[in-house]
Order: structure tokens, then C-alpha cells, then sequence
């Protein structure tokens, strides 16, 4: 077996963007870093490569693409990310809902102006929907301070802030406990009444069964994207890890890709390293996993070290419980896509090509969550769709573009296997596509369709889960990915947690990098003033 002995402050375990901001952190802070990733690129979820065959000049995003609580964070300017080539692309409209006939409903971050489309529709629903904003707004000035901070041990210089703020906007927060407990369903049959709104509102953001109690919280998006504005990364989502990767080489820190990571080394009560599946061993003070915390503390930390409730608890992490998972469809076509009915439709120059889109009715996805829950293969797959390089050309060679497509209502264990209905879920909804996107079927020069089985061997990620825990209400703050292993710091010394399944969620955001990152910086500031405390002891 072939040992590495130099001694590292910290390993971080994936160079996903959540551990490299971690990592970005850390060395910031003074700590000697390396980073070790098991994919043969930096990024992780948020990669982007080009990855269909015949078509090298077309980049795509492999997981996430549209980022909007990243955008609540200071990483951009903690590392001069611009330096890098690093440039968000504002997307504005967030979303927009067709009409199969031709109208469309747009989302702006301005509320006032998605009113003013809506009331087009429904003089109703757009009163209704600035009542809405306003709602969720007075969360958002208690959600973003909760999300930017340690979700167990919130520091009181941020919560004081807070009481006046809550006092002040009082009358718009009472509503909110409706919304926080009922269903996804509910809050939009209670408010809204046209089947456009209602349809739009059902596909922002499709995470759970949407009429089951708790579920309307999903909703947040919306108010996030009115805060804080949605983006995207000028060169696919991948830009936002190459810069920080740049960064990272730029200040003397290593990142070994094709490395997998095979079991956390341990002296038998902490961590002390990783053993990569090479056979190679690489020793640290520290281990900070921005992979599955299911995966770190259930299939690389030997057994033994948590106590035998907490490791029940570990191996009870929720990746495969809400029936669903994701399809992911990738296509690159050779010559650039239109929407020619609904863009002549909107008579103000908006390329319908730009935003998210989707079109799929209320009562289309109420059915299909119903049939996800009961293994079968929706008749209507709702998703959203975009083209990716109509706003970013340097995606796609010129005159090309790049279609992609992601629904996160299919079910995770059907009754027909995944394998055997690939290229006719694939087939189907493209050809629905290519009646909204024209060119979609004529120009294809080659796809790429995945669901929970590919993205499970893609990116190591248990059950294909790609929020790493399941977006479930109980599984937020102090209680992601599980009660006692919510702090980032586990009951394991030496190892710490980060990613997509630790505070405050998934998605594009590096909070949970930072966070963790800065958690282990304060703490590591302690252990050093506690040493100097008992050497000054021992000289007496």
C-alpha cells in the first residue's frame, strides 16, 4: 500500500462548488488545503463539459444552471471571482408559462410587473399575487440572515437585527404560517384562478407530493428570485468552479481530480485521512466532506466510531423516500431553435428562448405526483425547459444552441426499470418539446437523457438524489441531514460535513461551504487558544 505521509490542516472531499468555496475558505484562513474529487472535472453538479457524442463545440450543463441564493452571498467578492473570467448573466424573466395557443406569463424580479402581465389574465389573481410577493418578501428578511448563518448556533449579532425587522412587517408574516404548513396545492388554490397562474406556480419548484400538508414552502423560490434576482454563469454553470479552482491553484492548494475517495482513515477514535481507491493515503488534522453526508458517514467512515443511535440515524438519511427523482435531458442541435407562436404572441421582444419555460397545466402536475407516489410513469411529464446558449453563445458554436431540459416529477422506483423506458421517456417528451421549440427535431445532432441511476454513477451520489438529502420540511436547518449532525462539525473528531445536504440546502448557492468553512476556521481559532492555554499551564 502506497502512504503519503505529509500532513495536511484539511482534506475536503469533492470539488463540487460547495467544496471548493469551503476550500477557498480555509486557505484564505491560513490552512494548508487539498482537495480530492472523484470525477475526472471540477464542478460536480454543476458542471459543464461537453458531453454527447458528435458535438465537442457544445457545452452543457450538467446539473444545476440558474442560480438565485448564490447570489445572497459575498463568495463572488471574498475572491475576485471577475479576475478569473467569472460573470453572472441575469436572467430576467426568471420564468415564463406558455399557453399552448400562444399567450405566455412572465416572472420578473420586479413583482409589480409580473402583476401587471398577470392582469392581462386575471385582475384577481394579480392583486392577489402583489399580496403574495409582499408576504414573501417580510420571510425573505428572516430567511436570508437564517440561511447565511450557523443553523444551531445563530450568532446573536445576527438575530437582533431581526426583531424590529419581524415587528415591523408583522401583518405580512402573519399569513405565512398557512403557507408553511399547508400544502403546495393549497396555497396556490387558495390565492389564484387563472390556469396559467396556476400552472406557473405549480411548476416553481416542483420538490415534493404537492398536496401533501407541508409542502408549500417551495414556494420561497419566488420570493428568492424577487430578492435577490436569478443568474446564470457566462460558460455554463461550470465557470462559477473554474474560478474558484483558478483561485485555489493561484494560492497554493492542490485539486486531484480522478481521485475517489475509498474510506475515511481513522487512529480509531477520529479522523486522520483518506485512503483513495488507488490504495494511496493522504493524512490531515481535519476531513471535510462536500459529498453525501449519507455516503461520508454511512459507506466511507468505518463503523464503530458514531455511537450506535447516531449511526442508525446516519444510515436513515433520507435520499429515496419521496417517490421522486430527477430527468435530465440534454440535447445539441446543429442551427439555433425559435418559438415563433409564442414570441410573435408577446409583441415586446422577449426571446421566449432566454428564460425557463414551461406549460404543463395545474391539473397535469397535481396527476402526475399522484402517479410518481404510485410508481408509474406520468402519461404528462411536467419539466421546465431552456436553452442555454440563446443567452450564453459561448455554449454552442455559432449559429448553434443547446437545449436543456430537467423534471424533478418522475418516479424514482417504477414499475417499469428506468433502463427499459430510457429512449421512449427520452422520444416523448422531446417530441412534445419540439412542438413549443422549433428546429428541437430536425436540427438534433445528438441527447443525452438521464435519471437517478446515471446520476448516481455520475456523481457518487447515493439513489441519484441530487439534493443529497430530501427536500422534505423536517430535513432543513438544525435537522439537515439528520438531528445531531446538523452543525457541519460531526460527533466524529476530524470530521466535518458540507454540500447539498447541510444547512441551508441544495441548489447553487456555496452557503453551505461557506458556512462550514468558517464554522471550522472559529473553531480551529478555539483549539489553538486552548493549547496555548494549557502549554502557558504546563510551564509553571
Amino acid at each position: 500500500m502506497k502512504s503519503t505521509h505529509a500532513q495536511h490542516d484539511v482534506i475536503v472531499v469533492g470539488a463540487g462548488h460547495n467544496g471548493l468555496v469551503a476550500a477557498a475558505y480555509l486557505r484564505k484562513a491560513g490552512f494548508d488545503v487539498l482537495v480530492v474529487e472523484a470525477s475526472p472535472t471540477v464542478g460536480g453538479m454543476i458542471s459543464t463539459n461537453p458531453v454527447i457524442d458528435g458535438a465537442p463545440g457544445h457545452l452543457i450543463n450538467e446539473g444545476g444552471i440558474q442560480a438565485s441564493l448564490f447570489r445572497a452571498t459575498s463568495i463572488v467578492e471574498d475572491f475576485d471571482l471577475g479576475r478569473y473570467g467569472f460573470r453572472q448573466l441575469i436572467a430576467d424573466p426568471f420564468h415564463v408559462h406558455l399557453d399552448p395557443e400562444g399567450p405566455s406569463l412572465a416572472f420578473w424580479r420586479d413583482a409589480r410587473k409580473t402583476a401587471d402581465e398577470i392582469r392581462h389574465f386575471s385582475r384577481h389573481d394579480a392583486s392577489n399575487y402583489l399580496d403574495f410577493a409582499r408576504q414573501l418578501d417580510a420571510a425573505m428578511d428572516l430567511a436570508i440572515p437564517f440561511m447565511l448563518g450557523h443553523p444551531t448556533r445563530p450568532a446573536l449579532k445576527d438575530i437582533l437585527p431581526l426583531i424590529p425587522t419581524a415587528a415591523r412587517r408583522r401583518k405580512d408574516l402573519a399569513p405565512l404560517l398557512s403557507f408553511l404548513t399547508t400544502s403546495h396545492a393549497e396555497v396556490i388554490e387558495e390565492r389564484f384562478d387563472h390556469p396559467l397562474v396556476r400552472g406557473a406556480l405549480a411548476s416553481m419548484p416542483p420538490f415534493c407530493w404537492m398536496t401533501q400538508d407541508g409542502t408549500g414552502w417551495a414556494l420561497i423560490y419566488i420570493a428568492m428570485c424577487h430578492r435577490t434576482n436569478s443568474a446564470r454563469f457566462e460558460g455554463g454553470t461550470g465557470a462559477l468552479t473554474n474560478a474558484l479552482h483558478a483561485w485555489l491553484k493561484d494560492n497554493g492548494t492542490t485539486v486531484r481530480t480522478a481521485a475517489p475517495v475509498d474510506e475515511l482513515l481513522t487512529d480509531g477514535t477520529a479522523v486522520t485521512g483518506v485512503r483513495l481507491q488507488s490504495g494511496e493515503e493522504l493524512h490531515a488534522s481535519r476531513v471535510m466532506a462536500s459529498c453525501s453526508p449519507k455516503a461520508t458517514l454511512s459507506q466511507l467512515l468505518p463503523k464503530g466510531l458514531l455511537p450506535d443511535h447516531l449511526q442508525r440515524r446516519a444510515d436513515r438519511i433520507p435520499t429515496n423516500v419521496l417517490e421522486t427523482t430527477t430527468l435530465k435531458i440534454d440535447v445539441a442541435v446543429s442551427g439555433k431553435l425559435d418559438m415563433p407562436r409564442h414570441n410573435k404572441w408577446r409583441k415586446d421582444g422577449l426571446d421566449l428562448c432566454r428564460p425557463i419555460v414551461s406549460w404543463q397545466t395545474y391539473e397535469e402536475h397535481v396527476d402526475a405526483w399522484n402517479d410518481v407516489v404510485a410508481h408509474r410513469w406520468p402519461s404528462a411529464i411536467p419539466f421546465i425547459g431552456i436553452v442555454p446558449s440563446r443567452i450564453d453563445p459561448t455554449q454552442a458554436p455559432a449559429g448553434q444552441d443547446t437545449f436543456w431540459l430537467w423534471s424533478g416529477i418522475t418516479p424514482r422506483n417504477p414499475d417499469q426499470p428506468w433502463e427499459e423506458v430510457r429512449d421512449a421517456i427520452g422520444d416523448k417528451v422531446l417530441k412534445e418539446c419540439a412542438t413549443v421549440y422549433e428546429g428541437l427535431e430536425s436540427l438534433e445532432i445528438g441527447r443525452r437523457v438521464f435519471s437517478a441511476p446515471d446520476i448516481e454513477e455520475r456523481f457518487h451520489v447515493p439513489d441519484g438524489n441530487v439534493y443529497h438529502v430530501e427536500p422534505a420540511a423536517m430535513r432543513f436547518g438544525p435537522l439537515r441531514p439528520a438531528q445531531g449532525f446538523g452543525a457541519y462539525e460531526t460527533p466524529v473528531p476530524g470530521l466535518w460535513i458540507t454540500g447539498a445536504g447541510t444547512h441551508p440546502t441544495g441548489g447553487i448557492s456555496g452557503i453551505p461551504g461557506m458556512v462550514a468553512a468558517k464554522t471550522m476556521i472559529r473553531h480551529a481559532g478555539r483549539d489553538s487558544a486552548v493549547d496555548r492555554a494549557k502549554r502557558l499551564v504546563g510551564t509553571r
